[in-house]
């Protein structure tokens, strides 16, 4: 290993624990410019419906990673010269796992997805049946689906049965 993966290491168990139990780490990644680090952080909040963190869960957890890395600089004699950015992972964040589905399948999800055809669609669905890495949507009942294809329509619209490895992408749709 090098110093970057042994420092990036170090700062990811340091972010693991300076989580409060009603936290989890969504994403973490660092990105290196000009002998600057930044490391950006993105929380899940598991009780909130839409895993939404707020503000001060997002000012408490980067005082407490601040601290934990001011002492971690002093131990280690290393200068990290670092920036930290705390945010919830947000209301369209991208979903990386069948748990996740699971988890907010009563939410309208923007899913990129290769057909059986071989074209890559994007609709919204809504997760209907789990089994395994096979997923069943059906279309979600929401504006963006209203407008496209209009209220009657919709309702009589078939899903898709689709295998995880067809998704190329799944976030979560803010229906606005």
């Amino acid at each position: 290993m090098n110093i970057t993966e042994i420092t990036e290491k170090a700062i990811s168990e340091k972010a693991v624990a300076a989580l409060p139990p009603e936290l989890t780490l969504h994403k973490l990644r660092f990105f290196y410019s000009k002998g600057n680090m930044r490391i950006v952080a993105e929380l899940d909040k598991p009780s909130d419906k839409y895993g939404s963190a707020n503000v001060g869960d997002c000012e408490s957890f980067a005082r407490t990673l601040g601290d934990s890395l001011e002492v971690y600089e002093k131990e280690s004699g290393l200068e990290l010269n670092y920036s930290l950015e705390v945010s919830s992972a947000g209301a369209e964040r991208e979903l990386s796992s069948v748990l996740e589905i699971q988890r907010f399948r009563e939410l309208p999800l923007q899913v990129t997805f290769v057909s059986e055809e071989g074209k890559v669609l994007t609709e919204v669905l809504v997760a209907h049946t789990i089994d395994g890495e096979r997923i069943e949507f059906k279309m979600a009942d929401c504006k963006a689906n209203r407008k496209k294809f209009g209220p009657q329509r919709l309702k009589k619209l078939p899903g898709y049965t689709l295998l995880w490895s067809q998704i190329k992408k799944i976030k979560l749709h803010l229906d606005i």
